[in-house]
C-alpha cells in the first residue's frame, strides 16, 4: 500500500491557530456509540476482496489521523444526537430504527468528507477509493431507505435529501453574502439531516424532526464558519471565496485576491500582501463578526435543543463554544 497522509492534517502553524471549538465530555455512552458508527463503516467495505478491504482500512486510518478514529474527526452533536435524542424517547425506539440510523447517519458524514477529497484532488482517486465511495452510498441508501420506511416516511423524501447534496456540491453556485454562504452549506449537509429529522420524528412528532435538523444545521453552520476562520490561509493560497471572503469590504476582497495572486506564484503565502490582508481583516472586524456569528448559531442549536427537552445535547452544543468568546458578542 502507498503511504497515505491525511488531506486533514495540518500543514503549519498559523496566527487563527488559538481559534477553536471548546472540547466536551464524551462519557462512555457516546463512545461506545462512536465505536458502533465506526463498525458500520466497517461493515461497508464487506464487498470488497479480504486484501482490499485492508487496504481500504488502512486509507481510512491514515485519513483519521494519528487517532485512528475516523468519526473522532467530527464534532460530536452531528452524530450524538443518536443517543441523546433516543434516551429522550416516552417508548422505547425499536433496535432496527436505531440501527439504521447508525448505519445511514455513519455513511452521510464519512460520505461527505470521502466526496469533498476526492473531487479537490487531496484524496488519491484510485479504483480502490472510488470502490469505497460506491460501496458506502449503497449502504447509505439501503439504510436511510428502511429508516424511512420503518418510520412511515416516503422514499421520496430521501431522494430529496440525496438530490440536494449532490446538486449542491456537483456546481457550488456563485455567492456574495455570509447569510448564502450558509445556506448553501445547509445544502451540502443534506446528507446529515435526513436522519435527524426522522429519528425526531418518530420520538417526538413531526415537528420535533424539523427542529432536530433545524438543530444540526445550526451547529454545522457554526462549525463551517470555525473551520474558515481555522483555513484562511490555506484558503487564500487555493483562491477559495470562504466564509472570510463573504465578510470583507470591497478593499479586503482586493487585499485577498492580491495575495492569492502573489502567493500562487510563490507557492506559498506571498508575506508582504499577506501581512497588508491580516491587517485588512482586523481593521474591518471581519474575524469578530465571524466569530460573533459562530456564537450565534451554536447559541440558536442550544437553545432549541433546549426547547425540546434534548438537555444533554443542549449542553454538549454550549460545551463547543469558541474559548475566545467569554458571553455573547455585542
Amino acid at each position: 500500500m502507498n503511504e497515505f497522509t491525511s488531506p486533514l492534517a495540518s500543514s503549519g502553524v498559523s496566527p487563527f491557530g488559538a481559534l477553536a471549538f471548546g472540547t466536551p465530555a464524551l462519557p462512555p455512552a457516546l463512545l461506545a456509540l462512536r465505536h458502533t458508527l465506526q463498525a458500520q463503516l466497517n461493515t461497508s467495505l464487506a464487498r470488497l476482496p479480504p486484501v482490499l478491504q485492508e487496504e481500504a482500512q488502512g486509507i481510512i486510518a491514515g485519513y483519521s489521523g494519528p487517532s485512528k478514529d475516523f468519526f473522532g474527526l467530527f464534532y460530536q452533536p452531528v452524530w450524538s444526537f443518536l443517543h441523546w435524542v433516543v434516551a429522550t424517547s416516552a417508548e422505547p425506539v425499536s433496535p432496527s430504527i436505531v440501527d439504521d440510523a447508525c448505519t445511514a447517519q455513519a455513511l452521510g458524514l464519512f460520505l461527505h468528507l470521502w466526496d469533498d477529497h476526492l473531487c479537490d484532488g487531496q484524496l488519491p482517486t484510485t479504483q480502490l477509493t472510488l470502490q469505497v465511495r460506491t460501496d458506502a452510498w449503497a449502504t447509505y441508501l439501503a439504510a436511510a431507505s428502511r429508516l424511512a420506511q420503518q418510520v412511515g416516511a416516503s422514499q421520496a423524501e430521501v431522494d430529496w435529501h440525496v438530490s440536494t447534496y449532490l446538486s449542491a456540491i456537483h456546481v457550488a453556485e456563485p455567492i456574495d453574502n455570509l447569510g448564502d454562504f450558509c445556506a448553501r452549506f445547509e445544502r451540502q449537509i443534506a446528507i446529515w439531516t435526513l436522519v435527524p429529522r426522522l429519528i425526531g420524528r418518530t420520538v417526538s412528532g413531526t415537528q420535533a424532526g424539523e427542529e432536530l435538523a433545524t438543530v444540526l444545521r445550526a451547529f454545522c453552520n457554526a462549525w463551517r464558519l470555525m473551520d474558515d476562520l481555522q483555513d484562511v490561509e490555506d484558503d487564500v493560497l487555493a483562491g477559495v471565496e470562504s466564509a472570510a471572503w463573504q465578510v470583507l469590504d470591497g478593499p479586503g476582497r482586493s487585499a485577498w485576491s492580491v495575495c492569492h495572486a502573489q502567493s500562487k506564484a510563490l507557492g506559498h503565502l506571498h508575506p508582504e500582501s499577506w501581512a497588508l490582508l491580516l491587517q485588512r481583516m482586523h481593521d474591518t472586524g471581519c474575524i469578530a463578526h465571524l466569530l460573533a456569528q459562530t456564537y450565534g448559531w451554536l447559541e440558536s442549536a442550544a437553545q432549541l435543543a433546549q426547547a425540546n427537552h434534548w438537555h444533554q445535547l443542549a449542553d454538549e452544543i454550549r460545551a463547543h463554544r469558541p474559548f475566545t468568546i467569554d458571553a455573547p458578542p455585542a
